[in-house]
């Protein structure tokens, strides 16, 4: 019975670990395509293409790895973390993690006049104003959409993008 209990703890370590470790690669690889489906007005098109993080997130590692030598278009891409709401600077995407999402309120006051997509993973957050939420449906990663939070900054999401979320609103 002992080697039973040891055995169901490893297997939910390691299974948690892999989860932990598979889920901000996932999503990183989500966003990129976010990048080459989504399009910004024409006074976001020069310059680098940042993506921000607000908070201490493990998806921070992951997107700086990956998208450290691509572009969307001409723009390189420049990763950027934020600590606060009230640090926010001008971004094309913003990832705010589980634990940020009750601020969502907040930064959309702080993205007023700015063409940010608004990314998020938690249930409910489309309703709190993001355009696009993470979820997962039967153990896989997908995304929902909500095309009019897009609209309001501007942002517009392409009928591919629409037609690969699990949910498009």
């Amino acid at each position: 019975m002992k080697r039973f209990w040891i055995t169901l703890c490893a297997v939910f370590v390691f299974t948690t670990a892999y989860m932990q470790n598979t889920i901000p690669r996932a999503q990183t690889l989500f966003i990129y395509n976010f990048c080459l489906l989504t399009e910004w007005p024409d006074g976001y098109r020069t310059g680098p293409f940042i993506i921000g993080v607000l908070g201490d997130s493990e998806i921070t590692g992951e997107l700086e790895s990956y998208m450290s030598d691509r572009k969307v278009g001409s723009q390189n891409i420049r990763i950027v973390q934020f600590n606060a709401s009230k640090d926010i600077t001008r971004c094309h995407i913003l990832f705010v993690p589980f634990s940020k999402t009750r601020m969502i309120p907040e930064i959309s006051r702080h993205l007023a006049g700015k063409s940010t997509l608004l990314v998020t993973e938690r249930s409910g957050a489309l309703d709190a104003g993001s355009a696009i939420n993470f979820v997962i449906v039967r153990e896989k990663m997908k995304f929902e959409v909500r095309t009019e939070n897009a609209d309001k900054y501007g942002i517009s999401l392409s009928s591919e993008l629409q037609e690969m979320a699990a949910l498009a609103m």
